[in-house]
């Protein structure tokens, strides 16, 4: 009787420990470290510009997976302000979603916003942005990009690149995926693709590595390169 009085004792005073050690882990552990749908991780590389044009934004919850990734089309503080603009532009709308007639419609008055909210301010309007956008809603992936930002798809062995990469004259391209176990995702800027082979990439993605090393061996690669002018290159990968 006095071993479970004691038992019970040192129980209660251990479980705040406990719980501390495992809000402690999961606060450390990168987003989508510890997801069941997805894992995924970022890295960027400043280059040889004199400013850092590319911006993104990843939100999740518990039954999405949206990110946003912009590339301002100068190495002045205007790219910089133009990539902003076009992220939480992005990002406000998704915050209201509802209110569209479906993701294309989404994506299609975001789009519109951005253009016409650059256009419209003073400090942007001598630039604009590369922009991609995507939503995974469970495995069905929905996307749209306008301009030069990159998405490849590895599966199986092998990759693709998924859009055109800017080939459709500032038009928005607009797509779905649906996603399988074990398929890697790249969203990135100019900056990694000008500078890495598809068989680079290929074998980067292919590696049994977190998605947050797999973009940082991404980016260190390209820096290794030592090009004399190397953009601003920022890669995003999920792995389902």
């Amino acid at each position: 009787m006095e071993y479970s009085k004691i038992g019970i004792c040192l129980l209660l005073l251990l479980l705040p420990v406990f719980l501390f050690l495992k809000i402690k882990i999961s606060y450390m552990l990168p987003k989508g470290y510890g997801n069941q749908r997805f894992q995924l991780g970022n890295a960027q590389l400043l280059g040889n510009c004199a400013h850092q044009n590319d911006y993104f934004s990843i939100e999740e919850n518990e039954k999405q997976l949206f990110i946003v990734i912009a590339d301002g089309l100068t190495d002045r503080p205007e790219g910089k302000r133009a990539s902003v603009m076009a992220v939480e532009a992005m990002k406000y709308h998704y915050h209201h979603i509802a209110m569209y007639q479906g993701m294309e419609d989404y994506f299609k008055q975001s789009f519109g916003d951005i253009e016409y909210g650059i256009h419209k301010s003073s400090a942007a309007n001598k630039t604009g942005a590369a922009v991609f956008c995507s939503i995974l809603v469970g495995k069905a992936l929905y996307w749209a990009a306008i301009g030069s930002c990159g998405f490849y798809l590895y599966r199986k062995g092998e990759i693709r690149l998924v859009n055109g990469r800017g080939e459709t004259n500032n038009r928005m391209e607009y797509g779905t995926l649906q996603c399988k176990k074990r398929d890697v995702l790249l969203f990135c800027t100019e900056g990694v693709f000008q500078c890495v082979s598809e068989l680079e990439l290929k074998e980067i993605l292919s590696k049994e590595k977190h998605p947050y090393e797999k973009a940082m061996d991404l980016i260190n690669r390209i820096g290794h390169k030592g090009y004399a002018y190397q953009k601003n290159a920022t890669a995003i990968i999920v792995e389902i």
